[in-house]
């Protein structure tokens, strides 16, 4: 694994707290004053973490201030640095799950002012793309729309081509669909060149109405390098660790389908970094613990995860040898939660439930 270095210019950056408030599956929104940086903007309330201050520190006294409130309870949801052409900030985002304080009317229509003036709102997370904010702020939005967990289907049908296995898998996929809210179609032994003549054609295809019924984000691996039908379907794609490289690929996908998600598999400080420059949705790093499937290959650890994330500008799953147990602990170590296959596969982890 490489020495991960801190960025050389994060002395020149300007650290700022950022507080994602959340109550009923909403959350608090300020507007920024027309004469300050970025003014006029939609933001996630917060401000400079002073020396001396920890990120907690910093947002409970900048919350009090702005705002009124008391944090009582934090976790963390991504942390990222931004330049803008006249100025860069390291944002560490915090959601707030549990307050005390003044109260702020709930009311799709109602705006308030906070305790330095600014237009205060709760702004349910469905309609936060409404909003302009400050391009900074477009990874958070980004994280706040994922799951906690990420489901990646166990690649079994080169063990079992039968046509009942595809039945059954699709029941399994089905049911599947009611617990999680994105989830990787993965069966790597598929090729384009085998498609037209394969029955998992149909299988795919099935899937997809599936996810679509059922308002279900469906990205499917790139090694199975799908058709245009195929790929027109579904919600997006999840990048190999080799075309996560392949500037051809990406370029030809995004020319075809620029509003579909890309996410993306990592592994070392080289991959993030890739990821952070083509600016995909989400990616996962592993491993993070012992995997069955891959015995041989040593585990990172949850330090060295958080080391990882920390350079990641975009929301991050864990993956390797996770299980639900271990959301809270990968979103404390920086993580938006967890990736699996056998775990989440056919595991009542209800997604459709409020996400705080």
């Amino acid at each position: 694994m490489p020495n991960i270095e801190p960025d050389s210019t994060i002395n020149t950056i300007v650290h700022v707290a950022v507080a994602v408030i959340v109550k009923d599956n909403r959350v608090l929104l300020s507007k920024r004053a027309e004469n300050v940086h970025q003014g006029g903007l939609w933001e996630f309330p917060g401000g400079k973490v002073e020396p001396g201050e920890t990120i907690e520190q910093a947002l409970i006294r900048e919350i009090r201030e702005e705002l009124g409130i008391d944090v009582k309870k934090t976790r963390p949801l991504i942390k990222l640095i931004y330049h803008y052409p006249d100025k860069s900030v390291l944002l560490e985002t915090l959601i707030v799950c549990q307050f005390s304080g003044r109260q702020y009317q709930v009311d799709d229509c109602y705006e308030q002012q906070g305790l330095e003036g600014q237009t205060v709102k709760w702004v349910r997370l469905n309609d936060l793309d409404n909003y302009s904010f400050p391009l900074a702020n477009k990874p958070i939005i980004n994280a706040l729309h994922l799951p906690d967990s990420y489901l990646i289907s166990p690649d079994r049908f080169s063990e079992k081509p039968d046509s009942q296995y595809q039945t059954q898998f699709l029941d399994e996929f089905s049911n599947n669909c009611d617990y999680h809210q994105v989830i990787q179609l993965r069966i790597k032994s598929l090729k384009n060149a085998q498609l037209n003549n394969s029955p998992l054609k149909k299988v795919l295809k099935q899937a997809c109405e599936i996810a679509q019924k059922k308002q279900v984000r469906l990205l499917l691996n790139s090694s199975m390098c799908l058709e245009h039908d195929i790929l027109y379907a579904c919600s997006g794609i999840h990048l190999t660790s080799i075309h996560l490289y392949d500037d051809d690929f990406i370029a030809h996908y995004r020319t075809q389908f620029a509003h579909k998600m890309i996410a993306a598999s990592c592994h070392c400080q080289q991959d993030i970094e890739r990821a952070n420059e083509l600016a995909l949705d989400f990616i996962v790093i592993s491993p993070v613990k012992q995997t069955t499937s891959h015995p041989n290959q040593a585990p990172m650890g949850w330090e060295q995860f958080k080391k990882l994330t920390d350079i990641a500008k975009i929301p991050v799953f864990a993956l390797g040898g996770m299980k639900p147990s271990d959301i809270k602990e990968a979103q404390n170590y920086g993580a938006q939660g967890i990736a699996a296959i056998s775990s989440l596969w056919n595991s009542v982890v209800n997604e459709t439930q409020d996400k705080f």
